[in-house]
């Protein structure tokens, strides 16, 4: 595994030099950038760029790279955290892996709300170029396993949050009939689950539609589910502080699913989405959660990687969610 910068190695005083990467394009950033630019002016060991694409995330991380950058500022949402991840393990730009610190400046955020920075991105800037400059602040390294997923038809890609089945159909919902309210932060995906769960509890198949999924989790054998819900994390925290895992395994990957009409939803719900075992969620009632290093999955569905949608180009051939890589992330 490629060596990572601990905190130790970029302590204050020293001066660590910074890159920024910036989208434009992330809803956090649409109202403008001026007062983020006029920030990073303010430390002068900072490079950074704006990016859109995926291959603009790579050609700025080799940039980085050239410079000698130790910590790489996200200024983006979950989508160009995944880019940034990938390039990262796809491509190697670096000898030695950066720290990365996430901004809150997408639409969601998950990825930042769990192991980056809430609130402010302008703000939390500051209390980054505070410490790099004298040491203020309190700051923490979070490491987190992070996801490779191999999808037929496609490019390997890194990231945080694997989901399909409902969760595919809640965020083309999501982005068909919320996102154009103008909704912000956790508000939106939150109204979405509360219409999912609604039209769950009341039998009505027209909103979320069965997923056939042959899953098999590690070394165990493959079954055939009919899912309503399937995701793979390694995200602590979900959006509203969701936490739907309650595998007792060891494994970096925790994997949740729920079979179509899994039976006493609405008694099993509360400790679903704390992550607690109860007697209500069990594989006999269509609920099954576990930590597990390797996931191989035969879709007939698309899916999301953090935010972004994709569809597997068949499914005869195994989309393989498992351990990619780890990564360091700065935390105040």
């Amino acid at each position: 595994m490629i060596e990572t910068i601990s905190l130790d190695d970029i302590k204050p005083g020293r001066k660590p030099h910074i890159g920024v990467l910036i989208n434009p394009y992330s809803g956090g950033n649409k109202n403008g950038l001026a007062a983020i630019r006029r920030t990073i002016a303010q430390y002068p060991r900072t490079s950074h760029c704006e990016v859109r694409k995926p291959r603009d995330v790579l050609a700025a991380l080799i940039d980085f790279a050239g410079r000698e950058v130790e910590l790489v500022v996200v200024n983006g949402g979950d989508g160009t955290v995944q880019a940034v991840l990938t390039a990262l393990f796809h491509h190697h730009p670096f000898e030695t892996l950066p720290v990365l610190a996430v901004l809150q400046s997408g639409t969601t955020s998950m990825t930042a709300r769990d192991v980056g920075f809430s609130g402010s991105p302008v703000k939390a800037l500051e209390k980054i170029f505070k410490w790099a400059d004298s040491g203020g602040g309190d700051p923490s390294i979070v490491p987190r396993p992070v996801l490779q997923v191999q999808a037929p038809g496609h490019d390997t890609r890194y990231g945080m949050f694997f989901g399909t089945a409902g969760i595919y159909q809640g965020i083309q919902y999501f982005h068909r009939k919320v996102n154009s309210k103008g909704l912000k932060g956790e508000l939106g995906p939150g109204i979405t689950i509360a219409r999912f769960l609604w039209a769950v509890s009341l039998g009505r198949s027209g909103f979320i539609s069965r997923v056939p999924i042959t899953i098999a989790v590690d070394d165990h054998p493959a079954q055939q589910l009919d899912c309503l819900v399937l995701l793979i994390s390694t995200l602590e925290r979900l959006f509203l502080g969701l936490h739907p895992y309650w595998g007792t395994e060891k494994g970096p990957l925790h994997f949740t699913a729920l079979r179509t009409r899994p039976r006493h939803l609405l008694r099993a719900l509360p400790f679903i989405l704390r992550g607690r075992k109860s007697h209500y969620t069990t594989p006999k009632n269509g609920y099954f959660s576990h930590n597990a290093n390797e996931i191989k999955l035969n879709l007939d569905s698309g899916f999301t990687l953090d935010g972004q949608l994709y569809t597997p180009e068949n499914r005869q051939e195994h989309t393989v969610v498992k351990l990619g890589a780890r990564a360091n992330f700065l935390r105040f």
